[in-house]
C-alpha cells in the first residue's frame, strides 16, 4: 500500500518538477510502475527480477566531470549496456521520488541492459565545480535549472531520448509511459 502511495505521488509531484524551466505546462512526470517482489521463494517461470545499475559521479581531484562520465559510459558499453545519465538535486521532490524507484526490483529484460550514470548537484557545487555539470548537460540539453533530467544515451554518448519525451512516445504508442518499458524499448 506505502508502494503504490509513493508511486501516485511521484506521478502527481512530478507533473511540477523543479527548477526555473518547470511550470505546471512542462509535465516531466513518468509513471515509474511497480513490481510485488514478493517472498523470497523463487518461480522458475516468473523472469528474474533486478534492481536498477545506477553509478553516481562525485568529485574527484585530477579527474574532470567529463573525462569520469566518458571512462564510467565506457565501461556500461564494455558491459554490454546501454548508458543514461541522470541530472539530478537533493532539493528536488520528483527526483527523490524517482530515487525511490530506483531502489524497486523488475525483470531483468526490462532493466538490466541500462547503466545510469547519475550526476546530483549538491556534489559538484559543494566542490564548487557546477560549470562542470552545465558543460556536460549542454552536450544533450540547453536546459540547465530543471530537474531532474534522465537522458538515454547510443553507443557514441549521444542522446537518443529524454524521459518526457519517452513518456509522449510511449502515451502515443498506446502503451503505459514507465521507466522499465521505456528502458525495455530501447535495447542495444
Amino acid at each position: 500500500m506505502v508502494r503504490h502511495a509513493v508511486l501516485a505521488a511521484f506521478t502527481v509531484v512530478a507533473v511540477v518538477g523543479c527548477g526555473a524551466e518547470s511550470s505546471a505546462t512542462t509535465d516531466r512526470s513518468v509513471d515509474v510502475g511497480s513490481v510485488d517482489v514478493g517472498s523470497a521463494d523463487v518461480d522458475p517461470a516468473k523472469p528474474k527480477t533486478v534492481g536498477y545499475d545506477l553509478r553516481r559521479l562525485r568529485p574527484h581531484d585530477g579527474e574532470s566531470l567529463s573525462k569520469m562520465f566518458e571512462r564510467l559510459r565506457k565501461a556500461a558499453i564494455d558491459d554490454g549496456k546501454s548508458a543514461a545519465v541522470l541530472f539530478s538535486a537533493d532539493w528536488c521532490e520528483p527526483c527523490r521520488l524517482l530515487d525511490l524507484e530506483f531502489g524497486n526490483m523488475h525483470p531483468a529484460d526490462e532493466i538490466g541492459h541500462v547503466r545510469i550514470l547519475e550526476i546530483k548537484e549538491e556534489d559538484w557545487e559543494a566542490a564548487t565545480r557546477m560549470n562542470e555539470v552545465n558543460a556536460l548537460r549542454t552536450r544533450w540539453t540547453s536546459t540547465i535549472n530543471a530537474y531532474p533530467v534522465l537522458l538515454l544515451l547510443d553507443d557514441k554518448g549521444d542522446r537518443i531520448e529524454e524521459m518526457q519525451e519517452a513518456k509522449d512516445r510511449l502515451t502515443h504508442e498506446g502503451l503505459k509511459a514507465t521507466i522499465p518499458a521505456w528502458f525495455a524499448a530501447v535495447k542495444r
